[in-house]
């Protein structure tokens, strides 16, 4: 009896604890696929991969009678990745080119407020120009070419991947994904059993792993969660998330996560994720454009994209193609016509790019900028899209303009004394480009050479701006001078710190009497100097200072040959007031954020302060005019500017510095070129500095249309008798016209 309870009393201890274990076996299962399922939640729920920022640049105009030949249009086209189709029919991304005809498949671009859509478009050329732009059996009278991508702000694993919705999958890359990776994706749950079976039976007959048994299910919990090690603990927990994941989703969601989750090859030190990227990064082409071949292609990397690269491996790469071609067909999910036909397609990729080159400093400025407005977390792993003002093509005119403008400078100074030696060896430059009636920043080169420290000349450069600000010693005096007044162009003594100083002229000449027009067309230092002196210092700062200098409380003398610093990007700011009618625009280089979802979060606004009149601003333009045509800056016109324009040269006092500002109503466009050890050399400066501006303007000749700069209301013109600067009477012998203030016209001879 005794035996019999002893032994019921370890049974019920048995069960007590049997069942205590079991309890805990439950909620520690319970509370482990708690947490499991919180981490996919976390995942998941609402897509979250790090999607870097992408920098694009703007639109660019083609329109009907632009000079723009075929083969610049076509390496634009490559620039943008199009691929050149080896026959019939041009497919989206591709172009075609038979004689003087260039035929193009526009790619479907999401652009901030509008979709730029696929088409068909025919450009016919005449010589180097666009004679007809036709689409759908219709004229075009302008289109605008997608943007090109400047840069990518990557997050710290520096991920790349274009997010696709599963609809936009083309049905042939989807079959061969499955066909390759998970044939019975749709019939079996998250784990395959017979998918496992078959995959041993296969890796035994080879004596080596040759199949994979993991469902589409299983590779992405072990792409997002997981680490690549063979233990029981990590299969568990896969097998476990699977059931979980699919639970939670449906088979589209999950393939969907999938295709955008994978693994598809290095760009340097970039990851390649997703399908959507891989079909740009390796064929140009928006997934929903890809052809069974390409497809095909993309599926077979799956396994070991480095490996199957066909930038790295290309035997490889189209043996693993054929093989996922053989399986589609013998599923049935092609037929024997179109598996013929994918064999034969020829592969075409296009070659990778490093579009940071494009404009290094222009994306640094874009950064900085979006630095401020945005937590750099969410920069660099939101997804964001930076629509930017600059115009690619008139990036690579001026880094090409200042390469080539500054070697032809110093090789010209070599020549100088027959020796390669006295070339500089410090000349530097910095570019920037605008429109005025905006501020848009079109382009800003900071230095010839981004990849030496990558030092900004255009933000952070300061030179003595030195007869540059000349224009705005003659503003400040319009006040009670008209363009005809009388200056004296004498040596006249001046006193600074107590020592006698006499401006001279650059050419040392002293012209006596000359014109107000006459004065600044020749950048006369002596006559500029009598004018500041009558007009006063305070009158000519506060003009400065409203234009955005900087300048110190200097001599007067000094203050009005410009000896104090500025900025390239603060001149720019103030020249575009005289550009664009008196008013002073906020120079800006974004345009648009748009969120991941294609809502816009951010846009940029136009403003404006007020320098000038108009009037003011028209009469200013109009001597700078007069400048280019036969002032101190006519060298451009003999470097082959054949349009109007109104420049102002600017060298600097005993520094090897020189500018070139130069505008037209559309475009306006500083240069800057100098020795930064400042050792002398201002005559290699200035030839270099219009050197660079003349030849940038003549390479962005396709994208500007230069006109007339047009008289405000309030301007009118007058023949004035030359010998006077008073209105002219039938006596005169020579009257020509000049500009004046409605407010201020010149006296009839013999009037007070």
């Amino acid at each position: 009896m005794e035996l019999f309870i002893k032994k019921r009393k370890w049974l019920r201890f048995f069960l007590g604890g049997l069942s205590l274990f079991l309890f805990l076996s439950v909620i520690s299962a319970a509370g482990f696929s708690y947490y499991l399922y919180s981490k996919i939640e976390e995942r998941f729920a609402s897509r979250r991969w790090s999607v870097p920022t992408i920098v694009f640049s703007s639109t660019v105009p083609i329109y009907r009678g632009q000079p723009l030949s075929l083969d610049r249009l076509r390496r634009m086209l490559e620039e943008r990745r199009y691929t050149e189709a080896p026959t019939a029919p041009v497919l989206a991304g591709q172009f075609m080119t038979s004689g003087s005809v260039l035929t193009v498949n526009l790619r479907v671009f999401p652009f901030p407020g509008m979709d730029m859509p696929s088409r068909l478009v025919q450009f016919n050329f005449t010589g180097n120009r666009i004679s007809d732009i036709v689409s759908s059996n219709q004229e075009l009278p302008l289109l605008e070419l997608e943007p090109v991508e400047l840069a990518r702000l990557y997050g710290p694993k520096r991920e790349s991947r274009i997010l696709v919705d599963i609809r936009q999958v083309p049905e042939n890359l989807i079959d061969a994904v499955l066909a390759i990776e998970d044939r019975r994706f749709y019939e079996h749950g998250a784990v395959d059993p017979r998918g496992i079976l078959r995959a041993m039976f296969a890796d035994l007959r080879a004596g080596r792993i040759v199949q994979g048994g993991s469902t589409i299910t299983q590779q992405l919990v072990k792409n997002c969660f997981l680490k690549p090690e063979r233990t029981f603990h990590r299969k568990l927990v896969e097998f476990s998330m699977s059931l979980i994941l699919n639970g939670l989703y449906t088979k589209e969601d999950i393939l969907e996560m999938y295709l955008n989750e994978i693994f598809m090859g290095r760009n340097g030190s970039v990851a390649i994720h997703g399908i959507g990227e891989a079909a740009l990064y390796y064929f140009g082409r928006n997934v929903e454009d890809l052809t069974l071949t390409q497809s095909a292609l993309l599926a077979g990397m799956i396994r070991a994209p480095n490996f199957y690269s066909p930038l790295i491996n290309r035997a490889a790469s189209l043996a693993r193609r054929n093989e996922v071609l053989e399986r589609m067909l013998a599923l049935g999910m092609i037929s024997p016509s179109e598996y013929n036909s994918a064999l034969v397609e020829v592969l075409r990729l296009v070659p990778a790019q490093d579009s940071a080159q494009l404009a290094p400093y222009f994306v640094d400025y874009v950064r900085m900028q979006a630095q401020v407005l945005y937590d750099p977390r969410r920069l660099s792993s939101a997804g964001l899209n930076i629509y930017t003002t600059l115009q690619p093509e008139m990036a690579a005119a001026a880094r090409k303009a200042i390469r080539e403008g500054l070697a032809d400078t110093e090789n010209e100074a070599a020549e100088g004394d027959g020796s390669s030696a006295s070339a500089p060896e410090h000349l530097q430059a910095a570019l920037i480009a605008l429109r005025p009636a905006t501020g848009e920043l079109y382009a800003l080169v900071g230095g010839k050479d981004y990849g030496r420290g990558g030092f900004d000349r255009v933000l952070d450069g300061h030179y003595q701006a030195g007869s540059a600000i000349l224009p705005f010693i003659y503003l400040s005096a319009l006040d009670r001078s008209k363009l005809s007044d009388w200056l004296m162009d004498l040596p006249t003594p001046y006193q600074i710190g107590g020592i006698s100083w006499t401006p001279t002229n650059t050419d040392g000449v002293y012209r006596g009497r000359v014109s107000f027009r006459q004065a600044l067309e020749q950048s006369l230092n002596a006559a500029t100097v009598n004018l500041a002196a009558q007009t006063g210092a305070n009158a000519i700062i506060a003009t400065l200072e409203r234009a955005g200098m900087e300048p110190p409380p200097e001599s007067l003398p000094a203050l009005a040959l410009g000896a104090f610093d500025v900025t390239p990007m603060q001149l720019a700011r103030a020249y575009a007031s005289l550009a664009g009618g008196g008013k002073i625009p906020f120079l800006h280089s974004l345009k648009e954020v748009v969120a991941e979802d294609g809502k816009i979060i951010d846009r940029r606004h136009i403003g404006f302060s007020s320098v000038t009149s108009a009037a003011k601003a028209f009469l200013i333009t109009n001597i700078l005019e007069g400048s280019v045509d036969r002032g101190s800056a006519d060298g451009v016109k003999q470097r082959g500017i054949d349009f109007e324009c109104a420049g102002q040269t600017g060298t600097t006092i005993g520094s090897g510095g020189a500018w070139f500002i130069g505008y037209t109503p559309d475009l306006l466009t500083v240069v800057w070129v100098g020795r930064e050890d400042n050792k002398p050399g201002v005559a290699i400066g200035r030839k270099g500095a219009e050197k660079v501006w003349a030849r940038f303007m003549g390479l962005v000749r396709p994208w500007i249309q230069p006109g007339r700069f047009d008289a405000p209301p309030d301007v009118v013109k007058e023949m004035i008798c030359p010998q006077t600067g008073l209105e002219a009477s039938p006596s005169c012998p020579d009257p020509s016209p000049e500009y004046f203030l409605s407010t201020n016209k010149p006296a009839g001879d013999g009037k007070s």
